[in-house]
Protein backbone atom coordinates (compact mmCIF):
# COMPACT_ATOMS: atom_id res chain seq x y z
CA UNK A 1 0.00 0.00 0.00
CA UNK A 2 2.54 2.31 1.10
CA UNK A 3 3.86 2.35 -2.99
CA UNK A 4 0.34 3.80 -4.37
CA UNK A 5 1.75 7.32 -3.80
CA UNK A 6 4.77 6.91 -5.67
CA UNK A 7 3.30 4.97 -8.54
CA UNK A 8 0.97 7.52 -8.59
CA UNK A 9 3.60 10.21 -8.84
CA UNK A 10 5.35 8.47 -11.22
CA UNK A 11 2.42 7.66 -13.65
CA UNK A 12 1.75 11.86 -13.63
CA UNK A 13 5.66 11.81 -14.27
CA UNK A 14 5.36 9.96 -17.24
CA UNK A 15 1.91 11.13 -18.70
CA UNK A 16 4.17 15.10 -18.60
CA UNK A 17 7.08 13.78 -20.00
CA UNK A 18 4.28 12.10 -22.70
CA UNK A 19 2.36 15.53 -23.09
CA UNK A 20 6.30 17.56 -23.34
CA UNK A 21 7.65 15.39 -25.89
CA UNK A 22 3.88 15.53 -28.10
CA UNK A 23 3.94 19.11 -28.04
CA UNK A 24 8.11 19.12 -29.06
CA UNK A 25 6.99 16.87 -32.15
CA UNK A 26 4.19 19.11 -32.89
CA UNK A 27 6.01 21.88 -32.76
CA UNK A 28 9.04 20.60 -35.03
CA UNK A 29 6.16 19.39 -37.10
CA UNK A 30 4.80 22.29 -37.91
CA UNK A 31 8.01 24.57 -37.83
CA UNK A 32 9.14 21.52 -40.83
CA UNK A 33 5.49 22.45 -42.80
CA UNK A 34 6.47 26.24 -42.75
CA UNK A 35 9.65 26.01 -44.14
CA UNK A 36 8.77 23.66 -46.47
CA UNK A 37 5.75 25.94 -47.85
CA UNK A 38 8.66 28.99 -47.51
CA UNK A 39 10.71 26.72 -49.92
CA UNK A 40 7.87 26.18 -52.39
CA UNK A 41 6.90 29.51 -52.32
CA UNK A 42 10.59 30.68 -53.18
CA UNK A 43 10.42 28.18 -56.09
CA UNK A 44 7.45 29.17 -57.53
CA UNK A 45 8.09 32.95 -56.82
CA UNK A 46 11.34 32.31 -59.20
CA UNK A 47 9.70 29.84 -61.74
CA UNK A 48 7.36 32.93 -62.26
CA UNK A 49 10.17 35.75 -62.23
CA UNK A 50 9.80 36.59 -66.29
CA UNK A 51 6.00 37.08 -65.64
CA UNK A 52 6.20 39.24 -62.58
CA UNK A 53 8.48 40.90 -65.43
CA UNK A 54 5.49 41.31 -67.68
CA UNK A 55 2.95 42.10 -64.85
CA UNK A 56 5.64 45.19 -63.96
CA UNK A 57 6.03 46.53 -67.70
CA UNK A 58 2.29 46.07 -68.90
CA UNK A 59 0.81 47.99 -66.01
CA UNK A 60 -0.53 50.95 -67.26
CA UNK A 61 -1.49 49.73 -70.70
CA UNK A 62 -4.85 49.42 -72.35
CA UNK A 63 -5.30 45.81 -72.90
CA UNK A 64 -5.93 43.53 -70.04
CA UNK A 65 -3.15 41.68 -67.64
CA UNK A 66 -3.19 37.48 -68.85
CA UNK A 67 -2.83 35.23 -66.53
CA UNK A 68 0.57 33.39 -66.48
CA UNK A 69 0.80 30.41 -69.42
CA UNK A 70 0.21 26.51 -68.00
CA UNK A 71 -1.40 25.13 -65.11
CA UNK A 72 -1.27 26.71 -62.19
CA UNK A 73 -0.47 24.64 -58.79
CA UNK A 74 -1.98 25.83 -55.34
CA UNK A 75 1.88 26.81 -54.54
CA UNK A 76 2.46 28.28 -57.83
CA UNK A 77 -1.24 30.33 -57.03
CA UNK A 78 -0.31 30.80 -53.85
CA UNK A 79 2.87 32.55 -54.77
CA UNK A 80 1.36 34.60 -57.43
CA UNK A 81 -1.00 35.76 -54.80
CA UNK A 82 1.36 37.09 -52.31
CA UNK A 83 3.60 39.15 -54.87
CA UNK A 84 0.16 40.69 -56.22
CA UNK A 85 -0.95 41.54 -52.54
CA UNK A 86 2.66 43.29 -52.02
CA UNK A 87 2.14 45.31 -54.76
CA UNK A 88 -1.43 46.31 -54.33
CA UNK A 89 -0.34 47.70 -50.98
CA UNK A 90 1.71 50.38 -52.50
CA UNK A 91 0.55 51.25 -55.91
CA UNK A 92 -3.52 52.84 -56.05
CA UNK A 93 -5.53 53.70 -58.68
CA UNK A 94 -5.31 52.43 -62.57
CA UNK A 95 -2.52 50.07 -61.93
CA UNK A 96 -4.19 48.40 -58.90
CA UNK A 97 -8.06 48.34 -60.49
CA UNK A 98 -5.67 46.35 -63.41
CA UNK A 99 -4.25 43.84 -60.38
CA UNK A 100 -7.77 43.23 -59.24
CA UNK A 101 -9.01 42.81 -62.40
CA UNK A 102 -6.42 39.94 -62.35
CA UNK A 103 -6.81 38.67 -59.05
CA UNK A 104 -10.63 38.29 -60.34
CA UNK A 105 -9.38 36.31 -63.44
CA UNK A 106 -6.65 33.66 -61.15
CA UNK A 107 -9.77 33.22 -59.24
CA UNK A 108 -8.14 34.41 -56.17
CA UNK A 109 -11.09 36.79 -54.95
CA UNK A 110 -13.19 33.83 -55.38
CA UNK A 111 -10.86 31.97 -53.31
CA UNK A 112 -10.99 34.13 -50.05
CA UNK A 113 -14.31 34.39 -50.75
CA UNK A 114 -14.86 31.20 -49.76
CA UNK A 115 -12.57 31.02 -46.86
CA UNK A 116 -14.66 34.21 -45.73
CA UNK A 117 -17.14 31.69 -44.76
CA UNK A 118 -14.87 28.99 -43.12
CA UNK A 119 -15.68 27.66 -39.71
CA UNK A 120 -12.33 29.06 -38.37
CA UNK A 121 -12.36 32.49 -36.97
CA UNK A 122 -8.62 33.00 -38.23
CA UNK A 123 -9.36 31.70 -41.60
CA UNK A 124 -12.67 34.22 -42.11
CA UNK A 125 -10.01 36.88 -40.84
CA UNK A 126 -6.92 36.36 -43.24
CA UNK A 127 -9.69 36.17 -45.90
CA UNK A 128 -11.35 39.54 -45.01
CA UNK A 129 -7.94 41.30 -45.06
CA UNK A 130 -6.75 40.05 -48.36
CA UNK A 131 -10.15 40.60 -49.87
CA UNK A 132 -9.98 44.29 -48.92
CA UNK A 133 -6.62 44.28 -50.15
CA UNK A 134 -7.43 43.14 -53.68
CA UNK A 135 -10.57 45.78 -53.22
CA UNK A 136 -12.74 43.11 -54.07
CA UNK A 137 -16.67 45.21 -54.44
CA UNK A 138 -18.62 42.38 -55.10
CA UNK A 139 -17.67 41.01 -51.69
CA UNK A 140 -18.36 44.23 -49.77
CA UNK A 141 -21.82 43.12 -48.84
CA UNK A 142 -20.50 39.64 -47.03
CA UNK A 143 -17.73 41.79 -45.01
CA UNK A 144 -20.32 44.09 -43.88
CA UNK A 145 -22.24 41.09 -42.17
CA UNK A 146 -19.00 39.45 -41.06
CA UNK A 147 -18.49 43.45 -39.68
CA UNK A 148 -21.57 43.16 -37.43
CA UNK A 149 -20.83 40.11 -36.40
CA UNK A 150 -17.13 41.17 -35.35
CA UNK A 151 -18.25 44.60 -34.57
CA UNK A 152 -17.61 44.20 -30.23
CA UNK A 153 -14.54 42.37 -30.92
CA UNK A 154 -10.99 44.23 -31.38
CA UNK A 155 -10.89 42.46 -34.43
CA UNK A 156 -13.94 44.56 -36.05
CA UNK A 157 -11.00 46.74 -36.94
CA UNK A 158 -9.53 44.25 -39.40
CA UNK A 159 -12.33 43.68 -41.11
CA UNK A 160 -13.73 47.06 -41.14
CA UNK A 161 -10.81 48.39 -43.04
CA UNK A 162 -11.49 45.67 -45.41
CA UNK A 163 -15.32 46.56 -45.51
CA UNK A 164 -13.94 50.09 -46.45
CA UNK A 165 -11.38 49.18 -48.81
CA UNK A 166 -14.18 47.28 -51.00
CA UNK A 167 -16.99 49.78 -50.27
CA UNK A 168 -18.25 51.45 -53.87
CA UNK A 169 -20.73 53.31 -52.43
CA UNK A 170 -21.08 56.32 -49.52
CA UNK A 171 -23.81 54.25 -48.00
CA UNK A 172 -21.73 51.19 -47.65
CA UNK A 173 -18.74 53.08 -46.05
CA UNK A 174 -21.00 54.99 -43.79
CA UNK A 175 -22.45 51.57 -42.34
CA UNK A 176 -18.32 50.80 -41.63
CA UNK A 177 -18.04 54.45 -39.73
CA UNK A 178 -21.37 53.79 -37.81
CA UNK A 179 -20.71 50.26 -36.60
CA UNK A 180 -16.95 50.93 -35.09
CA UNK A 181 -18.21 54.16 -33.97
CA UNK A 182 -21.19 52.82 -31.76
CA UNK A 183 -19.17 49.57 -30.78
CA UNK A 184 -14.99 51.39 -30.21
CA UNK A 185 -16.29 55.28 -29.56
CA UNK A 186 -12.51 55.82 -28.45
CA UNK A 187 -10.35 54.83 -31.41
CA UNK A 188 -11.30 57.81 -32.75
CA UNK A 189 -8.02 57.90 -34.80
CA UNK A 190 -8.24 54.68 -36.08
CA UNK A 191 -11.69 55.02 -37.12
CA UNK A 192 -10.99 57.84 -39.48
CA UNK A 193 -7.95 55.87 -41.13
CA UNK A 194 -9.83 53.18 -41.59
CA UNK A 195 -11.95 55.49 -43.68
CA UNK A 196 -9.52 57.50 -45.53
CA UNK A 197 -8.43 53.80 -46.56
CA UNK A 198 -11.39 54.05 -48.77
CA UNK A 199 -11.25 54.46 -52.78
CA UNK A 200 -14.19 56.98 -51.60
CA UNK A 201 -13.53 60.43 -50.50
CA UNK A 202 -15.16 60.29 -46.77
CA UNK A 203 -15.50 64.15 -46.54
CA UNK A 204 -19.17 64.25 -47.27
CA UNK A 205 -19.42 61.62 -44.83
CA UNK A 206 -17.40 63.09 -41.75
CA UNK A 207 -19.83 66.41 -42.74
CA UNK A 208 -22.29 64.70 -42.37
CA UNK A 209 -21.39 63.25 -39.00
CA UNK A 210 -20.51 66.70 -37.87
CA UNK A 211 -24.91 66.96 -37.91
CA UNK A 212 -24.29 65.03 -35.02
CA UNK A 213 -24.19 67.13 -32.21
CA UNK A 214 -25.76 64.78 -29.58
CA UNK A 215 -23.32 61.95 -30.43
CA UNK A 216 -19.51 63.52 -29.32
CA UNK A 217 -17.65 60.06 -30.87
CA UNK A 218 -19.32 60.98 -33.99
CA UNK A 219 -18.22 64.20 -33.88
CA UNK A 220 -14.83 63.76 -32.92
CA UNK A 221 -14.18 60.60 -35.38
CA UNK A 222 -15.61 63.92 -37.97
CA UNK A 223 -13.63 66.33 -36.98
CA UNK A 224 -10.14 64.17 -36.59
CA UNK A 225 -10.79 62.35 -40.66
CA UNK A 226 -11.69 66.32 -41.80
CA UNK A 227 -8.10 67.42 -39.72
CA UNK A 228 -5.42 68.59 -42.70
CA UNK A 229 -8.03 69.09 -45.17
CA UNK A 230 -7.63 72.23 -46.62
CA UNK A 231 -11.61 72.69 -47.78
CA UNK A 232 -13.07 76.22 -46.98
CA UNK A 233 -16.48 74.81 -46.81
CA UNK A 234 -15.14 72.72 -43.91
CA UNK A 235 -14.78 75.90 -41.79
CA UNK A 236 -17.81 76.81 -41.68
CA UNK A 237 -18.91 73.45 -40.59
CA UNK A 238 -16.72 73.38 -37.89
CA UNK A 239 -17.51 77.00 -36.64
CA UNK A 240 -20.61 76.29 -34.55
CA UNK A 241 -18.78 73.06 -32.86
CA UNK A 242 -15.97 75.80 -31.05
CA UNK A 243 -18.63 76.53 -28.32
CA UNK A 244 -19.87 72.58 -28.23
CA UNK A 245 -20.72 70.93 -24.73
CA UNK A 246 -17.71 68.46 -25.26
CA UNK A 247 -14.31 70.31 -24.45
CA UNK A 248 -12.57 67.60 -26.67
CA UNK A 249 -14.74 68.68 -29.68
CA UNK A 250 -14.16 72.18 -29.18
CA UNK A 251 -10.22 71.71 -28.92
CA UNK A 252 -10.59 69.32 -32.55
CA UNK A 253 -13.06 72.13 -34.21
CA UNK A 254 -11.02 74.90 -33.50
CA UNK A 255 -7.37 73.39 -34.67
CA UNK A 256 -9.45 72.43 -37.33
CA UNK A 257 -10.82 75.60 -38.48
CA UNK A 258 -7.93 76.95 -37.93
CA UNK A 259 -5.86 74.95 -40.17
CA UNK A 260 -8.03 75.40 -43.29
CA UNK A 261 -7.05 78.18 -45.34
CA UNK A 262 -9.84 81.46 -45.27
CA UNK A 263 -9.69 84.76 -43.90
CA UNK A 264 -9.30 84.82 -40.39
CA UNK A 265 -10.92 88.28 -38.74
CA UNK A 266 -9.08 90.50 -36.28
CA UNK A 267 -12.41 89.71 -34.01
CA UNK A 268 -12.44 86.13 -35.06
CA UNK A 269 -8.84 85.20 -33.93
CA UNK A 270 -9.25 87.60 -30.85
CA UNK A 271 -12.31 85.20 -29.51
CA UNK A 272 -10.36 82.28 -30.04
CA UNK A 273 -7.28 83.69 -28.12
CA UNK A 274 -8.84 84.87 -25.31
CA UNK A 275 -10.69 81.28 -25.19
CA UNK A 276 -11.49 79.78 -21.79
CA UNK A 277 -10.02 76.63 -23.06
CA UNK A 278 -6.08 77.19 -23.04
CA UNK A 279 -5.56 74.57 -25.32
CA UNK A 280 -7.54 76.65 -28.10
CA UNK A 281 -5.73 79.63 -27.15
CA UNK A 282 -2.51 78.22 -27.34
CA UNK A 283 -4.03 76.62 -31.36
CA UNK A 284 -4.79 80.15 -32.19
CA UNK A 285 -1.64 82.10 -31.01
CA UNK A 286 0.24 78.95 -33.00
CA UNK A 287 -2.07 79.98 -36.09
CA UNK A 288 -1.28 83.56 -36.02
CA UNK A 289 2.69 82.44 -36.60
CA UNK A 290 2.06 79.91 -38.93
CA UNK A 291 -0.25 82.41 -41.27
CA UNK A 292 2.46 85.65 -40.66
CA UNK A 293 -0.82 87.31 -39.22
CA UNK A 294 1.47 90.50 -38.71
CA UNK A 295 -1.67 92.93 -37.40
CA UNK A 296 -1.79 90.15 -34.39
CA UNK A 297 1.67 91.24 -32.69
CA UNK A 298 0.16 92.80 -30.01
CA UNK A 299 -2.07 90.19 -28.91
CA UNK A 300 0.82 87.69 -29.23
CA UNK A 301 2.63 90.33 -26.90
CA UNK A 302 -0.35 90.21 -24.01
CA UNK A 303 0.01 86.59 -24.50
CA UNK A 304 3.29 85.83 -23.17
CA UNK A 305 2.25 86.73 -19.86
CA UNK A 306 -0.77 83.65 -20.21
CA UNK A 307 -1.09 81.32 -17.12
CA UNK A 308 -0.77 78.31 -19.56
CA UNK A 309 3.07 77.22 -20.31
CA UNK A 310 1.77 76.41 -23.47
CA UNK A 311 0.34 79.79 -24.85
CA UNK A 312 3.56 81.11 -23.74
CA UNK A 313 5.79 79.53 -25.75
CA UNK A 314 3.41 79.27 -28.76
CA UNK A 315 3.41 83.04 -28.59
CA UNK A 316 6.90 83.75 -28.38
CA UNK A 317 7.55 80.79 -31.73
CA UNK A 318 4.98 82.79 -33.53
CA UNK A 319 6.30 86.37 -32.86
CA UNK A 320 9.68 85.19 -33.67
CA UNK A 321 8.17 83.97 -36.93
CA UNK A 322 6.58 87.34 -37.91
CA UNK A 323 9.53 89.01 -39.01
CA UNK A 324 11.74 92.23 -37.34
CA UNK A 325 8.63 93.36 -36.32
CA UNK A 326 7.38 90.23 -34.20
CA UNK A 327 10.91 90.06 -32.98
CA UNK A 328 11.16 93.64 -31.69
CA UNK A 329 7.72 92.69 -30.20
CA UNK A 330 9.93 89.90 -28.36
CA UNK A 331 13.01 91.97 -27.79
CA UNK A 332 10.88 94.36 -25.64
CA UNK A 333 9.24 91.65 -24.02
CA UNK A 334 12.46 90.16 -22.91
CA UNK A 335 13.72 93.93 -21.77
CA UNK A 336 11.13 95.49 -20.50
CA UNK A 337 10.43 92.78 -17.35
CA UNK A 338 6.29 93.56 -17.76
CA UNK A 339 5.66 89.59 -18.04
CA UNK A 340 7.18 88.19 -14.74
CA UNK A 341 5.63 84.66 -15.50
CA UNK A 342 7.96 84.59 -18.60
CA UNK A 343 10.77 86.81 -18.58
CA UNK A 344 13.41 83.84 -18.84
CA UNK A 345 11.64 82.04 -21.00
CA UNK A 346 11.40 85.01 -23.68
CA UNK A 347 14.81 85.74 -23.30
CA UNK A 348 15.87 82.33 -23.99
CA UNK A 349 13.76 82.72 -27.32
CA UNK A 350 15.28 85.71 -28.29
CA UNK A 351 18.80 84.15 -27.87
CA UNK A 352 17.44 81.30 -30.19
CA UNK A 353 16.44 83.10 -32.13
CA UNK A 354 19.33 85.47 -33.11
CA UNK A 355 21.96 82.32 -32.48
CA UNK A 356 19.65 80.33 -35.87
CA UNK A 357 20.15 83.75 -37.32
CA UNK A 358 24.05 83.54 -36.80
CA UNK A 359 24.12 79.94 -37.81
CA UNK A 360 22.75 81.18 -41.24
CA UNK A 361 25.24 83.44 -41.95
CA UNK A 362 28.56 81.11 -43.35
CA UNK A 363 26.18 78.70 -45.47
CA UNK A 364 24.62 82.19 -46.71
CA UNK A 365 26.00 85.62 -46.68
CA UNK A 366 22.93 86.83 -47.69
CA UNK A 367 21.84 86.01 -43.97
CA UNK A 368 24.47 88.51 -42.68
CA UNK A 369 21.89 91.53 -43.02
CA UNK A 370 19.20 90.07 -41.42
CA UNK A 371 21.49 88.73 -38.19
CA UNK A 372 22.65 92.26 -37.91
CA UNK A 373 19.21 93.86 -38.04
CA UNK A 374 17.64 91.27 -35.51
CA UNK A 375 21.00 92.16 -32.83
CA UNK A 376 20.45 95.96 -33.87
CA UNK A 377 17.17 95.25 -33.21
CA UNK A 378 17.78 93.73 -29.54
CA UNK A 379 20.81 95.78 -28.96
CA UNK A 380 18.35 98.62 -29.18
CA UNK A 381 16.13 97.45 -26.80
CA UNK A 382 18.37 96.63 -24.16
CA UNK A 383 19.94 99.88 -24.25
CA UNK A 384 16.37 101.89 -23.64
CA UNK A 385 15.79 99.06 -20.98
CA UNK A 386 19.13 100.69 -19.20
CA UNK A 387 21.34 97.47 -19.65
CA UNK A 388 24.71 98.44 -20.00
CA UNK A 389 26.12 98.74 -22.91
CA UNK A 390 29.34 97.34 -22.56
CA UNK A 391 28.23 93.80 -22.25
CA UNK A 392 25.85 94.35 -25.09
CA UNK A 393 29.12 95.50 -27.32
CA UNK A 394 30.33 91.78 -26.06
CA UNK A 395 27.24 89.66 -27.66
CA UNK A 396 28.22 90.54 -31.87
CA UNK A 397 29.77 91.90 -34.15
CA UNK A 398 27.39 94.83 -34.80
CA UNK A 399 28.21 96.17 -31.74
CA UNK A 400 32.29 96.38 -33.24
CA UNK A 401 31.79 97.75 -36.33
CA UNK A 402 28.11 99.68 -36.30
CA UNK A 403 24.99 98.85 -38.40
CA UNK A 404 24.98 98.20 -41.66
Amino acid sequence: MWMEPYDQAASVLNALSITVAGGFCALFVLRARRRADAERIKTSLEKHKNYFAYLSMSLGSTDALLPPPGRLTPADLKAIQIKLLEWMETIGGEYRDQLTDLCRDLGLVELERKRLRSARHGVRLEAAYRLGMMRAAECTGELLQLLEREAGESTAFVVGRAAAKCAETLDDLRRVLLLLTEHHPEAHQLIADIAASSSLDPAPLFTELLAKEDCEAHLIVALTGLSGRNDPEVAGAVLRLIDSGYKEVRIKAAKVYLQVAHPLTPGRIGELIRHPDWEIRAAAVKAVGRLQLDAHIGVLTDCLGDAEWWVRYYSAESLSRLGPAGFEALCEAACGGENAASLDFVRETVQEELSRAKALVPQDTRQTASYDRLFFIYQRKRRGAGVNRAEVQTRGRLAERGPQ
